[in-house]
């Protein structure tokens, strides 16, 4: 077997789940884990022949594939602004409108005077919102919760890979009464679950069947309860002139913005696919 029918065996297997761009993305990573080439020297050394044990690893991998388990659960690892993170199916696979949204507060930060600024997270995964964060601002306090210990521990793994400092907490943010075993904060910000139950028949299997729900998903009937108990908590935990970003979901950001609307500055912003998918608050 050689990199290019290993490439094409991978694609070929998974296409009847993803379009050919996606699968081709798909084999492409896999096959930079599996056998050290890069997408150039996957191109350049197509010819080449892959070892019986490679070639027993692929097989299993396309099995797995096949199923719809992302490939980032079958290396181990995602990519978020440039970091290489570990993930598991503990995590959610960092997305790229989240990638906004920490650009958005990066953008806000070095254009405001904070001096040591203390930020909250408000469900930590992979770590990889407050990891970035530390990475662009070294000199800020982070803290960040979740009510997952085995996310806070595949986080606190990232944080180390990254050599960023993060005070990490299991804490279960609906619980009102576990508020006081936090401070005052100058920026809250969080990617809470917001997909609505109903919207799951929408979904890719990939996301549905292996990725944690308690990540994704709220009830219908209250569809807004991460970002009510958010609100509630800034009204004695945010600092005065303090600032709140959040993620949100896309047909709801009237909604999630109205909470906010209150003695303070709301925006809603789109991403890049003109999607309404963030909300910041400013001027508490």
């Amino acid at each position: 077997m050689t990199i290019r029918d290993a490439k094409q065996a991978i694609i070929e297997a998974i296409e009847p789940i993803y379009d050919n761009r996606e699968a081709v993305n798909i084999a492409t990573l896999l096959l930079e884990e599996l056998t050290g080439y890069s997408k150039m020297n996957q191109f350049l050394q197509k010819q080449s022949l892959v070892s019986e044990a490679i070639a027993s690893k692929l097989n299993l991998c396309i099995e797995r594939l096949s199923k719809g388990e992302p490939v980032q659960y079958i290396i181990g690892k995602a990519w978020f602004m440039e970091m290489e993170l570990i993930v598991n199916s503990s995590t959610l696979i960092p997305r790229p409108e989240t990638e906004e949204l920490v650009d958005s507060l990066i953008k806000y930060l070095k254009a405001s005077d904070y001096q040591n600024v203390q930020i909250l997270e408000i469900g930590a995964g992979s770590g990889c919102i407050p990891i970035a964060i530390a990475k662009y601002f070294p000199s800020a306090t982070i803290t960040s919760i979740d009510i997952s210990s085995e996310a806070l521990d595949i986080a606190e793994k990232n944080a180390e890979k990254n050599n960023v400092t993060i005070h990490w907490k299991q804490l279960n943010f609906l619980d009102h009464r576990q508020w006081n075993t936090l401070g005052s904060y100058d920026i809250v910000i969080s990617n809470p679950p917001y997909i609505r139950k109903t919207e799951a028949a929408t979904m890719h299997t990939n996301v549905l069947a292996f990725e944690p729900h308690t990540a994704l998903f709220v009830e219908d009937n209250d569809p807004l309860i991460f970002y009510k108990a958010i609100q509630e908590f800034c009204k004695n935990h945010l600092n005065k002139n303090g600032a709140v970003f959040l993620e949100i979901n896309e047909g709801l950001g009237k909604e999630t913005a109205a909470l906010f609307n209150n003695n303070c500055t709301v925006e809603i912003k789109k991403d890049m696919q003109n999607k309404e998918r963030m909300v910041m608050a400013y001027q508490f």
